[in-house]
């Protein structure tokens, strides 16, 4: 059991909160985000600290914190805040909910990973990975850091995932593919046969991949 900070004030961090007081040991002491987004002191009747200030409140040595839980600016947002949380002495748990099928101990930290996902032997799952429900991970996969699994996205055995990816509802991804860094696949995608350059693009159910990199995702997202 850790006490720890949230990070983030809104939505997302109000679902994090409902499943940690019900399926952790966790106890969750305050929030924390960007000094220019607390617009409240008070979330879920804990303190909300300026993530620039937060060992004032809440020291290293005293805390863990999970998130940001966002796929903001295509996740390089919430990788940019775990690594310097990181270089400011902080750790950071991982969630992983009770009801999943989990057969790996190589699930990094900072993952957040909702009811009913599958994780097949042999899988390596990176650190700041967020999976949301209804995922599968067959065997011998491995998914890079600070990727973000929308529900319901399907990867077959031996799937290579590079870093900062995103994966929207319903995407599947075949057997042996090799993923890049920093792709993009948009709701009901599927990838079945070729490999994946970093920076690729599908926006829909069967289109070719875009012209355009995920930069410009990065950017507007």
């Amino acid at each position: 059991m850790a006490d720890i900070v949230v990070f983030g004030a809104g939505a997302i961090a109000e679902v994090a909160t409902a499943y940690i007081e019900r399926d952790s040991a966790h106890r969750i002491v305050g929030y924390t985000a960007d000094a220019a987004f607390c617009r409240v002191d008070r979330f879920c009747g804990k303190p909300v600290v300026p993530w620039e200030t937060l060992e004032n409140a809440f020291p290293a040595n005293q805390v863990s914190l999970l998130g940001p839980l966002s796929f903001r600016r295509m996740n390089q947002f919430r990788r940019d805040r775990y690594l310097e949380g990181k270089k400011r002495g902080y750790s950071f748990i991982s969630f992983v909910h009770p009801s999943c099928h989990v057969y790996t101990e190589h699930i990094g930290e900072n993952c957040f990973i909702l009811e009913q996902n599958v994780i097949q032997p042999f899988v390596h799952i990176g650190n700041n990975v967020m999976m949301w429900s209804g995922n599968h991970v067959g065997h011998h996969s491995v998914v890079g850091d600070h990727c973000f699994f929308s529900s319901q996205v399907g990867l077959s055995g031996s799937v290579q995932i590079g870093e900062l990816c995103f994966f929207g509802g319903q995407v599947g991804i075949g057997a042996g593919v090799v993923v890049g860094n920093s792709c993009f696949f948009g709701e009901c995608t599927v990838i079945v046969r070729e490999s994946v350059p970093d920076g690729s693009v599908y926006l829909a159910q069967s289109s070719p991949r875009s012209k355009h990199d995920s930069s410009r995702l990065a950017r507007i997202m």
